[in-house]
């Protein structure tokens, strides 16, 4: 367990407040469609998938002429 939450970053919490947000709005407004959003963000946090672990990143890569200077 202390493994499990020591790998959680800022983008990790945000879709996991995010997921938890819709679904508690789907619920109270009886928009029932809306609870499987909440739950594909909840997941993404929990079980780091997705950008959620970071792999929607794209790499900064210099030029090769800045790299020979």
């Amino acid at each position: 367990m202390k493994n499990y939450l020591s790998n959680w970053n800022f983008r990790r919490i945000i879709y996991l407040i995010g997921g938890i947000f819709f679904v508690l709005v789907a619920i109270n407004d009886r928009t029932w469609w809306m609870i499987p959003f909440g739950l594909y963000f909840i997941s993404m946090a929990v079980f780091r998938f997705g950008c959620a672990s970071g792999n929607c990143e794209i790499p900064l890569q210099k030029k090769d002429s800045e790299l020979q200077n």
